[in-house]
């Protein structure tokens, strides 16, 4: 199946995401619009290399 495909879009699973996740999801008809053939960024290119680098970051490192 192709993004943005019917069963990735209902009525049901954007409540969902709107109630788990508000103003946080991407997605057809979400708070952050993404359109389904975007091959350039993903999900993980979004939140989760930066949420990584913040943790590897987060203590300065003292020597070499």
């Amino acid at each position: 199946m192709q993004g943005g495909a019917p069963p990735h879009f209902s009525c049901f699973m954007t409540d969902v995401l709107n109630e788990r996740f508000p103003d946080a999801w991407i997605g057809r008809g979400g708070p952050i619009p993404w359109p389904p053939p975007s091959p350039d960024l993903s999900p993980l290119d979004f939140f989760l290399w930066g949420y990584f680098k913040n943790l590897v970051y987060a203590e300065k490192i003292r020597n070499i």
